[in-house]
């Protein structure tokens, strides 16, 4: 797989990881080029984060990226860093410091030994190739593999390359992603594309509801080829949904896949927030770990989100064994104990009788996971 027109990358290790992996990622971009981007909408956002806010709606022709640190919760110390980057990435690529983008991912609250990344950076760019595989290597941390995603928009391509394995929670996930295109796109409709895509993709996993502070997703079109605005939305939306779900199989301690399917809700926004409430439960969680139909969590999770929910209206099945329905418990707990004993299944719930309805991406707890976060600072 390769970057669609006017784009290269580079992963190198800059010694930012202890133990030597690729950890500094580069894109570079033939000319200006347009993008947009979402962001964690953390109190606590990182310095990239408000850096990369801040260029909203000027031209872009870089984004460094590293793996290894957050740069989160550093002070005027990770400002400074931002801008010792920005400037370092300039001086290589041939562009105004306000004309690259940074993104940070690793742990919090340590500050970013950012001469590691300045003095690679030429090294970084004597690297840049089409293929994005060293850019995706260069960027994950607990994750188990590279996340890279491909779409058709009309002539035009996405390509679609992403790090998250935990800390991912909607609003976005703890996360990075960076999607190009080599599309025109009409004034004015790459944010909304992108905004939309991301509301059902990375809005709406979960792994353990933990927000992070470095969340961010780019989409940069180098306008190569003129595209109908609905072919680029449909296929970012393809992209995000894709990488979304890499994600959450891909998930810290994971052992299982669950679908939640939220349907009889008010709206669309408000099935959503119901199937993350479902997601967000630990013992709803412990429990699909186990092997557990204990849908009663379920009911718990849906009522103490949205108090208005009356049960008489409600119905819950595991796979296809229906457990509750309408007021009273049905079905064999045995039937739905077979259905969760298995990689992936789905959980739908119908809430009421409205038009609303969403899927939730969400995974089990395992004691592999507490192991994992318990030693994650050390």
């Amino acid at each position: 797989m390769t970057w669609p027109q006017g784009v290269r990358s580079a992963g190198v290790a800059a010694g930012i990881k202890p133990a030597g992996d690729l950890d500094l990622g580069l894109i570079v971009t033939e000319q200006p080029v347009e993008w947009a981007g979402t962001f964690t909408r953390n109190a606590a956002a990182a310095a990239p984060v408000l850096w990369c806010k801040g260029r909203i709606g000027s031209a872009v022709r870089a984004i460094v990226v590293n793996s290894g640190n957050a740069n989160a919760c550093t002070g005027a110390e990770g400002v400074l860093a931002v801008e010792r980057a920005t400037d370092a990435a300039a001086v290589q690529v041939g562009c105004s410091p306000t004309e690259v983008l940074v993104a940070s991912t690793g742990p919090i609250g340590i500050p970013l030994p950012v001469e590691r990344i300045e003095s690679n950076l030429a090294h970084a760019f004597d690297s840049l190739v089409e293929d994005p595989e060293p850019f995706a290597r260069s960027i994950i941390t607990t994750d188990t593999h590279t996340k890279v995603v491909r779409a058709a928009a009309g002539d035009a391509t996405v390509v679609g390359v992403a790090k998250g394995a935990a800390m991912l929670a909607p609003n976005m996930a703890t996360m990075l992603a960076f999607i190009v295109t080599d599309a025109a796109p009409s004034e004015g409709t790459l944010q909304p594309a992108l905004t939309d895509a991301v509301r059902v993709s990375f809005d709406r996993i979960s792994v353990d509801a933990c927000e992070s502070t470095n969340d961010s997703v780019f989409l940069l079109a180098t306008g190569k080829h003129a595209v109908v605005p609905d072919v680029l939305s449909r296929a970012v939306t393809t992209v995000c949904r894709e990488l979304a779900e890499m994600m959450v199989r891909d998930a810290e301690g994971g052992s299982k896949f669950v679908r939640i399917l939220v349907t009889g809700a008010t709206d669309d926004h408000a099935a959503a927030a119901l199937g993350k409430a479902v997601a967000a439960s630990a013992l709803w969680r412990a429990a699909v770990n186990g092997g557990d139909p204990n849908w009663g969590r379920v009911l718990s999770a849906l009522g103490s989100h949205d108090r208005s929910l009356v049960l008489d209206n409600m119905t819950v099945a595991i796979g296809a064994e229906t457990v509750f329905d309408k007021g009273q418990p049905i079905g064999s707990l045995d039937g739905a104990r077979k259905a969760m004993d298995v990689d992936e299944f789905e959980l739908s719930c119908v809430v009421g009788h409205g038009s609303g309805a969403a899927e939730v991406l969400s995974c089990d707890l395992s004691t592999d996971y507490v192991r994992l976060n318990a030693d994650g600072s050390t």
